[in-house]
């Protein structure tokens, strides 16, 4: 039987008349995956006030609110919401379009100031001062242009309030609403929007929170007495062990992106590009707010539909914009241009690098160091909102927003990332110099244990009362599942419960350089582990087997025991060389000052990757790269290793290590910027005189 009668594509969207035919087989699908995250009364997006509020709340709505027990005290912004099922187009459609939105809504305060009431429905509820509806109303218009199909009423107005008694008469309502007053006003920040959901088959289930979704480009950072965070006695762990970033650094760094920042709004603004619109964004560490070494940014042109009354910047950029090498040039030159007039007498050292993006590298006079990346976004027609709705992703921003909107909830990602970070960088398994693991690398597979393996999160209680023990089990999972994956055969991917394994041609495009294969969520699915080769690969998943031993043979029963276990796995050493090792190549690069002799470091690193991959490759060589640089006292003179498993003599007779010796060493000859004062040596010695070279008294090191 063919059905002829046509039925409406979206019907939970009143605004879409579009209809399709019952025989359009592939349309059907699509409606049935579209049904599936159909609108539900048993989801909700909605702010919830923060655990220091709940006593004043509750002592109102515990006695005339019957649904106190199933719904937390909460302002809804959308409900009914979207039935999140854990799919990938829920993670893609949903959640990744909602928190690009909250990303551009700074975290507020709401004051409750009075008590009101709904007459038509016999309803009390706590009633938000005039600035914070304001505000509220201001976000609840946004998602709904965002998500229409949550607009189930277009007759009644939005009126934001928090429920606190709900009365089947008139009498019991009046009663009531005599005795209700608010004696003092309170006020709570809103850091977060949270999705409420339940079970379909059970009315009697309270709502969890299934997704916690911060507001804001970039996440607070966590620190120590933090609201809406983890379990004091874990955050106490944390600051014991140094941790945490400290304040001074991190409003160094804000303060650094804030002065780039209007920096860049005095050159490009409204008033100079009509065609093009410009977007500076941190990513990386500063972006998820933890403790990482260098403040990273993006500096994103991009173009908008043409228009009649062009600017001597439009002009400019419309020239170049065929040949995105001289557009870049030009970017960069203008940027540079800009931060010299502005910045200057706080810049130490200024620096421009051509790599698959260009690069800015500032660093200035307290330290802080700076990386921003150019790019262009060209001939993709969209609206003026530009920094989010690109077709063409920000990667490096959407990267870390799609991890965001995974986790489920951030501040226990961020807690775990900068534990597992940690205890990369004190093992050397860190990706610093090559072959290891990226912080991008480690932040997906600690999205992936955050997802899979935290608990069900009944109300915000049970993320400030995180526990040790919970933590730490987060981390046995981390450890126990990294170390029995069978990297050598298998690619990581953020695979949603419903999500469709790549077809085989989609794994040619991601399985790419890199022997560890930890797949980006998001398009092209780069390979973010494409620095490890087969040696480092193997070392990196000993690690992961090094801490399961530890963690086997001590006792981890109480939560006393859990930390000492935790601490245990911090203080594990650095296994370079290891016991395998037999030779060394050691390298010292020198200059006249530490700015010279970073920049010659970055020479030597991008011509290491090559030497690397041919000792193993073409020389069948088994390797152990020094995961850090180390730089003597002076800072003018830096050191690094690169371990063998053969003897020094037999090493030198390898007539393939020679010449890819020879190769490598050549290069340094060919830098276009080097200085007189720019010199390399080179050797290579026995294990026993490496180690014994480190214990003569020498001046003091420092890795980096």
């Amino acid at each position: 039987m063919i059905g002829i009668e046509k039925i409406p594509i979206d019907p939970l969207n009143i605004d879409n008349n579009q209809r399709i035919n019952q025989s359009d087989h592939y349309a059907l699908q699509l409606i049935i995956n579209f049904r599936t995250r159909s609108i539900s009364h048993r989801s909700g997006l909605v702010i919830l006030p923060t655990l220091n509020t709940w006593s004043i709340i509750h002592s109102y709505s515990k006695e005339f609110y019957p649904s106190d027990d199933l719904w937390p005290s909460h302002i809804n912004l959308l409900w009914p919401f979207f039935d999140l099922i854990d799919c990938q187009a829920d993670q893609e459609d949903i959640l990744l379009r909602l928190r690009l939105l909250l990303s551009q809504y700074s975290s507020f305060s709401i004051k409750i100031n009075k008590i009101d009431s709904f007459i038509e429905n016999n309803i009390i509820y706590m009633k938000m001062n005039d600035e914070s509806t304001k505000y509220v109303k201001q976000l609840h218009e946004q998602l709904i242009k965002l998500f229409p199909q949550c607009l189930k009423n277009k007759r009644s107005s939005y009126n934001p309030h928090m429920t606190i008694g709900q009365f089947d008469n008139e009498q019991k309502f009046n009663e009531a609403k005599s005795s209700l007053i608010l004696h003092e006003s309170f006020e709570f920040p809103v850091e977060y929007i949270y999705v409420l959901q339940r079970p379909h088959d059970n009315d009697t289930t309270p709502f969890h929170i299934a997704y916690q979704l911060p507001l804001g480009p970039v996440l607070q950072r966590i620190n120590f007495k933090q609201m809406n965070s983890v379990n004091i006695k874990l955050q106490e762990f944390f600051q014991t062990m140094n941790l945490y970033e400290t304040s001074q650094s991190y409003k160094r760094k804000q303060e650094k992106f804030e002065k780039l920042s209007s920096c860049f709004q005095q050159m490009f603004n409204k008033d100079t590009l009509h065609c093009f619109t410009t977007s500076f964004l941190s990513y990386g560490s500063f972006r998820i707010g933890i403790n990482g070494q260098d403040l990273d940014t993006v500096f994103v042109l991009n173009e908008l539909k043409l228009v009649n009354d062009k600017t001597n910047f439009d002009e400019s950029f419309l020239q170049l914009k065929h040949d995105s090498n001289a557009l870049n040039n030009h970017i960069v030159n203008l940027l540079e241009t800009q931060i010299n007039g502005n910045l200057k007498d706080e810049i130490i050292f200024y620096r421009k690098i051509q790599a698959l993006f260009p690069i800015i590298s500032i660093l200035f006079n307290d330290q802080t160091k700076v990386e921003i990346y150019v790019q262009t976004d060209i001939n993709n027609k969209h609206s003026s909102n530009v920094s989010f709705s690109s077709q063409q992703s920000i990667l490096v921003v959407h990267d870390i927003e799609r991890l965001l909107t995974y986790v489920r909830c951030p501040p226990i990602f961020q807690h775990l990332l900068t534990y597992i970070r940690t205890w990369a960088q004190h093992v050397g398994l860190y990706g610093q110099v090559y072959g290891y693991l990226c912080g991008y690398s480690l932040a997906i597979l600690c999205a992936y244990i955050c997802h899979t393996y935290l608990p069900s999160m009944k109300s915000l209680s049970s993320i400030e009362q995180f526990s040790i023990d919970e933590f730490f089990s987060l981390v046995q999972h981390f450890f126990s599942t990294f170390a029995n994956f069978n990297w050598s055969l298998q690619a990581f991917c953020l695979y949603p419960k419903s999500y469709k394994q790549l077809n085989p041609l989609e794994k040619s495009l991601i399985h790419n350089r890199g022997s560890m294969r930890i797949i980006s969520p998001i398009p092209p699915y780069n390979n973010t582990a494409r620095a490890t080769i087969n040696s480092t690969r193997d070392l990196i998943i000993q690690g992961f087997q090094r801490v399961l031993q530890l963690l086997n043979t001590i006792n981890t029963i109480s939560s006393e025991d859990k930390l000492n276990g935790l601490k245990q796995i911090l203080e594990l050493n650095n296994d370079f060389p290891n016991e395998k090792i037999k030779s060394l190549i050691q390298l010292t690069l020198s200059s006249e000052n530490k700015n010279e002799l970073d920049e010659w470091i970055g020479w030597m690193k991008s011509r290491l990757v090559h030497f690397i991959n041919a000792c193993e490759e073409g020389c069948h060589l088994t390797i152990q790269t020094q995961s850090t640089i180390e730089y003597k006292s002076n800072n003018t003179e830096a050191l690094y290793s690169i371990g063998f498993q053969l003897d020094p003599q037999t090493l030198i007779q390898n007539r393939n290590f020679s010449s890819c010796l020879k190769k490598f060493l050549d290069q340094f000859y060919l830098y276009s910027n080097q200085k007189e004062s720019m010199k390399f040596t080179y050797k290579i010695i026995s294990i026993d005189d490496w180690k014994l070279e480190r214990m003569q008294p020498k001046s003091q090191r420092t890795t980096k």
